[in-house]
């Protein structure tokens, strides 16, 4: 397992490299369990409420391959579960 940071640090620079402009303005984690209850990582991409239309579905593919493949070489060996939302989304929440 790697830290925290570095995770936010390797997911981060995954998804800005697959998402248009100026979509991602954070990226958060943490631990949790997948559905057969291992450890997991649930990974948050904070995206801007206005990019919606400007993300395709290959690019959210090439973000979550290139983020489990990344975290993998880095030495983590848990599941990454991607979720996006955007600031209010998580507001809404209470994240």
């Amino acid at each position: 397992m790697i830290a925290a940071k570095q995770i936010n640090i390797i997911a981060a620079k995954a998804a800005r490299a697959h998402l248009p402009g100026k979509v991602v303005q954070r990226v958060f984690s943490e631990p949790t369990a997948d559905s057969e209850g291992k450890d997991a990582l649930r990974v948050t991409i904070v995206i801007a409420p206005d990019s919606i239309p400007r993300i395709s579905g290959d690019a959210l593919l090439d973000t979550l391959v290139q983020i489990q493949r990344d975290l993998q070489a880095a030495g983590e060996g848990r599941l990454a579960i991607i979720e996006y939302a955007t600031e209010d989304e998580l507001h809404d929440v209470g994240d």
